[in-house]
């Protein structure tokens, strides 16, 4: 593995190794905008995936993509210029080994393929991803791609109550997801909405109810 991408990579992981006693996952915040060397990274992650069969890839270079593209959470730069090939084999490779913050970027991508059968087959996996962000994002992903399924995962999700705080925001997703699709259920969620006890969840019902969003 010693294509200058992954060169790249190595430094960048151990600048952040230096710069901090705690784990990567545990920092919070923006920290890797820090890092003044993206330029060093792009470049060469342009050129690797524009090179490159992402077929014959090993697990250890595709694991590697995945943590970078996950500490490029801030731009999600390197996501978005994921093509076909590469992210359908890369968000597999996510589902298996990865990291919520590669997870979501890639969810969001998944629109892209070519093959929607395949998009919504690993968006529906990433729908019940145990992470909250995860499937909450890849709930909306589902959505704008017009799932059928989209209602059941509504239910499930309001109804889901393992999140703590973070519950008001999957509800939230639930209105956004079902006024993507037109569905019938909105309304009924949007009364549900205005009932509890949640204030953001409120006032975007309001804001859907009387489309000002």
């Amino acid at each position: 593995m010693t294509n200058q991408l992954f060169i790249e990579i190595n430094k960048f992981d151990n600048w952040a190794q230096s710069q901090f006693d705690l784990p990567q996952d545990d920092i919070g915040g923006e920290w890797e905008c820090n890092y003044e060397k993206w330029d060093d990274i792009y470049k060469p992650f342009e050129n690797f995936i524009a090179t490159i069969d992402p077929k014959q890839l090993t697990n250890k270079q595709k694991n590697r993509l995945l943590y970078i593209i996950a500490r490029d959470n801030e731009s999600q730069y390197l996501s978005s210029i994921l093509d076909d090939h590469f992210l359908t084999i890369l968000t597999e490779q996510s589902i298996s080994t990865g990291h919520k913050d590669d997870k979501w970027q890639l969810a969001v991508q998944l629109y892209k393929l070519t093959d929607k059968r395949k998009a919504l087959k690993l968006l529906e996996i990433l729908v019940n991803d145990e992470n909250e962000y995860v499937n909450r994002r890849a709930l909306m992903e589902l959505a704008k791609l017009k799932s059928e399924k989209v209602e059941f995962y509504a239910e499930k999700f309001w109804f889901k109550n393992k999140y703590g705080q973070m519950e008001e925001y999957q509800k939230i997703a639930v209105l956004y997801s079902l006024k993507t699709i037109n569905s019938k259920l909105l309304d009924r969620y949007i009364k549900l909405a205005k009932q509890s006890e949640y204030p953001y969840l409120e006032e975007n019902a309001i804001k859907i109810a009387t489309n000002k969003i």
